[in-house]
C-alpha cells in the first residue's frame, strides 16, 4: 500500500523528476515506451478519512447496488480530499463513494489531494457542484452498449453483474439491448421517451420489423410493455393461424375464410345418431372448413352439399333439408364500422392488458416481504373484499387454489402461511384474492366481455373497475402502469381505443362486408361449435379451465340472449330449430363475436 503523505503538500508525480510530452510527441522526443515508469494510484486508509461536515447532497447513503458494486470491483474514480482542521483529511468529493467503502469494509480507498481547498471552504462547496455539474452519465443507450461490449469481450453475465452491482436482470435485458441493430437504435434514441434497461430489450423481437417499430414509435398512450405483449399476440396468432392452414391443407381440406354459399357446417349434420365431426367427415368429397382471421380462431367444419353426398340434416333426421326460414328484414341498423373496430380494437387491448398485468402480479406477489409503502393498502383492500365477498370471489375464490394463475402468483401453503411474518399474510391472503378476479375478469367465454357496456359478463365493469383501481395504486409504487383499457374500466368510462377516438375513425376500413353480413343474416362463422370455446388462453397467463359461473338473472340485461346463443352452438346440442328464429333476431348483436380478432386493417 502506498504510503499516505503527512504533508498535504509532498504530491506524487506519474514520472519522477522528468516531464513527459504528450502522447502524440513521444516518438519525435526519442521516447521510449521502457523509458515511462507508471505508479500505481495512491490510496489512503479510510480511518484517516471524514465526511465533509457539509455534504450538499440530500442523500448522503450508498445504496445496495453501488455496495455490490464497490464489493467487487473496489473503488473506480478518486475521492478528492484535503486537510481536516481537526487532524485526519475530508472528503470533498466521494462522500457517498467513502460511505460504500466503510459498508464493505475496504480498508483503504483511491484518492488525489486538492491543495487549492485546503484554507478554502468555500471553494469545497464549488467543487461539490462542478464535480457533478460537468459530469455527464451514460444514457441508457449507452449503458446498454457498456454491457453489451463486456459480453462481447468475454465476460460472463455473472461477473458483469458482480462488477455493476446490477440485478441479474438488468445485465440480462442490457446485454439484448446492447445487441439492438441500427434500425431499432436510432428508433429509439429518436423517441421522446425516458427508456430503462428492461424497456430496451422489449424491443429486439422486432429490430427487423419496420411496422412494428412504427407501432411502438407511434404509441403513446399505452405503457410500452403493453404495446409489446398486443404486439406479440398479434405475430403469435398469425403464426398459428398459417400453421393450422398448413395442417389442414396437408391433409386435403380446402380451408375459406368464410363458408361458402350452400355449404352446411357439420353441426347441422348427423353420423348416425351423433353430430357429425371432421374425422367422420374425413372421406367426404365435400369436405372444407372455413378458418376466421381473428386471434385463436378454431377451423369450422363444413359439407359443400349435404344432399349430393347424401349426409342426415340434425333438424329433419332425414337426407332432405329442412325447409329454408323466412328471414325479417333486421329493424336494428348495422353498427358503423368505427364503432366495429372500436369492439376489435377492445378485444385485443383486454387479452393484452390481462397478460401483462399477470406478469406484473406474478412479479409483485413473489416478493419475499410485503412492501411498506403499500401494506395498509393491501390490507385494507383484502379485509374489504372479504367482508363484502363480491360476485367475483363468490364464484371463484373456493376454486381458486387449483388454478394455474394460483402457481404463478406463488400458490402460498400452510407451511407457508405457518412460517410467515404478521405482515407478510397480508400478501399470502391477497393470491388467492387476485386468481379469482384474474380468472373471472380474463378468463374464456363471457368473461372476455368485461371491459365492454353493452355485454354481459359474470364479472361486472364495477367490480372489475375496483380491482383494477387497487392493481394501478399499488402498483403505481412499484412499477406498473395501466392500459388504456384498464384505466376506462377502472374509472367507469367507454374504451374509445389505444390512440383518441378521432384516429380510430380516421383509419376505419371502408370495407362494407361485416355489415352487409348482419344485415343478411350470414355471419355465423361459429355455429358449429360454442363461441366460448373459440378462443383459448395466451400461453402461460389465461385460465384455459371455465371454472364455475353463475346463471345470470332477468336483471343482467344482454345475457339471456347471449346465453341462448352459445348453448344453440354446443356440440352436445342438436336442436337449432328450436332457437333458429331468436338467433336470427339477435344476429345484429352478435355478429361481432364471431368477429372479435379480426384484422383491424
Amino acid at each position: 500500500m502506498t504510503e499516505v503523505a503527512t504533508d498535504p503538500d509532498v504530491l506524487e508525480g506519474v514520472v519522477a523528476d522528468q516531464d513527459v510530452p504528450a502522447n502524440g510527441d513521444l516518438a519525435a522526443e526519442g521516447w521510449r515506451s521502457e523509458d515511462l515508469a507508471y505508479t500505481e494510484r495512491p490510496v489512503i486508509p479510510v480511518e484517516l478519512l471524514v465526511s465533509h461536515p457539509g455534504n450538499v447532497r440530500e442523500d448522503k447513503q450508498a445504496d445496495q447496488a453501488f455496495c455490490r458494486s464497490v464489493a467487487s470491483a473496489g473503488i473506480i474514480t478518486p475521492l478528492e480530499i484535503t486537510v481536516e482542521p481537526g487532524g485526519g483529511y475530508r472528503v470533498v468529493d466521494g462522500n457517498v463513494r467513502l460511505d460504500a467503502a466503510l459498508k464493505v469494509g475496504l480498508s483503504a480507498v483511491p484518492y488525489f489531494f486538492s491543495a487549492d481547498t485546503a484554507d478554502d471552504e468555500g471553494l469545497q462547496y464549488l467543487h461539490m457542484l462542478i464535480s457533478s455539474r460537468f459530469r455527464t452519465s451514460l444514457t441508457v443507450h449507452e449503458e446498454a452498449q457498456a454491457l453489451f461490449s463486456a459480453a462481447q469481450a468475454g465476460m460472463t453475465r455473472a461477473e458483469i453483474r458482480k462488477a455493476t452491482g446490477l440485478s441479474a436482470g438488468e445485465v440480462k435485458a442490457g446485454v439484448r439491448a446492447g445487441g439492438l441493430n441500427y434500425m431499432a437504435k436510432e428508433i429509439a434514441a429518436g423517441m421522446d421517451y425516458e427508456w430503462t434497461l428492461e424497456e430496451l430489450a422489449l424491443l429486439k423481437p422486432f429490430e427487423d420489423d419496420p411496422e412494428a417499430m412504427e407501432v411502438i414509435r407511434r404509441s403513446r398512450y399505452g405503457p410500452l410493455k403493453y404495446t409489446v405483449q398486443r404486439l406479440l399476440d398479434e405475430r403469435e396468432a398469425k403464426a398459428r393461424r398459417a400453421k393450422m392452414v398448413a395442417e389442414l391443407e396437408h391433409s386435403g381440406i380446402t380451408v375459406t375464410t368464410e363458408r361458402p354459399e350452400g355449404a352446411v357446417p357439420l353441426s347441422r349434420l348427423l353420423n348416425g345418431s351423433q353430430q357429425m365431426d371432421a374425422d367422420a367427415h374425413a372421406d367426404c368429397p365435400g369436405r372444407g372448413a372455413s378458418l376466421g382471421s381473428w386471434m385463436s380462431a378454431s377451423p369450422n367444419h363444413y359439407c359443400l352439399d349435404p344432399v349430393k353426398h347424401g349426409h342426415v340434416f340434425a333438424e329433419t333426421g332425414t337426407t332432405s333439408p329442412p325447409e329454408p326460414a323466412v328471414v325479417a328484414p333486421v329493424a336494428q341498423e348495422a353498427k358503423p364500422n368505427a364503432d366495429r373496430k372500436i369492439v376489435v380494437e377492445g378485444n385485443k387491448a383486454w387479452v393484452a392488458a390481462g397478460t401483462v398485468r399477470q406478469q406484473w402480479l406474478h412479479e409483485f406477489l413473489m416478493l419475499r416481504a410485503l412492501p411498506r409503502n403499500v401494506a395498509s393498502t393491501i390490507a385494507r383492500f383484502v379485509t374489504e373484499q372479504l367482508v363484502t365477498m363480491p360476485e367475483p370471489l363468490c364464484r371463484a375464490l373456493g376454486g381458486a387454489r387449483h388454478s394455474r394463475l394460483f402457481e404463478s402468483f406463488g400458490a402460498p401453503a400452510p407451511e407457508t402461511v405457518a412460517k410467515s411474518t404478521q405482515p407478510g399474510l397480508w400478501m399470502l391472503a391477497l393470491a388467492p384474492i387476485a386468481t379469482a378476479y384474474e380468472r373471472e375478469i380474463t378468463g374464456d367465454g363471457e368473461r372476455r366481455n368485461t371491459w365492454r357496456e353493452d355485454k354481459y359478463s359474470p364479472c361486472t365493469r364495477e367490480d372489475a373497475g375496483a380491482w383494477l383501481r387497487f392493481v394501478a395504486e399499488i402498483g403505481a409504487k412499484h412499477g406498473y402502469e395501466p392500459s388504456p383499457i384498464e384505466k376506462a374500466v377502472a374509472n367507469g368510462v367507454p374504451y374509445r381505443g389505444d390512440n383518441p377516438a378521432e384516429d380510430l375513425i380516421e383509419e376505419a376500413d371502408t370495407d362494407q362486408t361485416s355489415t352487409e353480413l348482419v344485415a343478411t343474416g350470414q355471419d355465423e362463422e361459429h355455429d358449429d361449435q360454442p363461441i366460448d370455446a373459440v378462443e383459448q388462453a395466451p400461453q402461460g397467463t389465461q385460465e384455459s379451465e371455465p371454472g364455475p359461473v353463475a346463471e345470470p338473472d332477468a336483471s343482467a340485461g344482454p345475457a339471456s340472449a347471449s346465453g341462448t346463443a352459445d348453448a344453440a352452438a354446443d356440440p352436445q346440442e342438436v336442436h337449432l330449430a328450436a332457437h333458429m328464429e331468436e338467433e336470427i333476431a339477435d344476429l345484429a348483436e352478435e355478429f361481432d363475436a364471431a368477429d372479435i380478432y379480426a384484422d383491424a386493417a
